[in-house]
């Protein structure tokens, strides 16, 4: 009988199963957290792409030039971003809107359980400006 009683006062190993209790928590929360990151990311670099359209525009009148430049911008982040449209205003107007759209992936979510689309978030951002003359 004093043996069990030994047993059950002895905790050896206790702080071990509780670690690997929570290292599965841990690594899901720093995947969301992750993921909050990326997300937010996306989003600037849409927002900066969208005003770098507008004022770009706002200077040459060419929706080739302001393509390019919002494209530029687009193009230096990672491979969770992908452009959907970029669109301008109509030739001749003073006051205009930028839009560009994108899909930002989930970067832990694996392609071959969703197949070929990769769960996305769409985004869109406006940027408003004049025609500088």
């Amino acid at each position: 009988m004093n043996w069990l009683r030994k047993l059950q006062k002895n905790e050896e190993g206790s702080a071990t199963i509780e670690f690997l209790g929570i290292v599965p928590l841990a690594f899901l929360l720093l995947m969301i957290i992750w993921q909050f990151i990326v997300g937010i990311n996306g989003v600037l670099i849409t927002q900066s792409a969208a005003n770098e359209y507008a004022s770009v525009y706002s200077i040459t009148k060419s929706h080739v030039e302001a393509h390019q430049a919002a494209n530029e911008i687009l193009n230096a982040t990672g491979d969770y971003l992908h452009t959907v449209a970029i669109s301008g205003p109509p030739a001749g107007v003073k006051e205009f809107e930028a839009n560009v759209s994108v899909n930002i992936e989930f970067v832990f979510l694996p392609d071959r359980i969703f197949g070929e689309i990769s769960p996305f978030i769409p985004y869109t951002s406006t940027a408003y400006g004049r025609v500088i003359e």
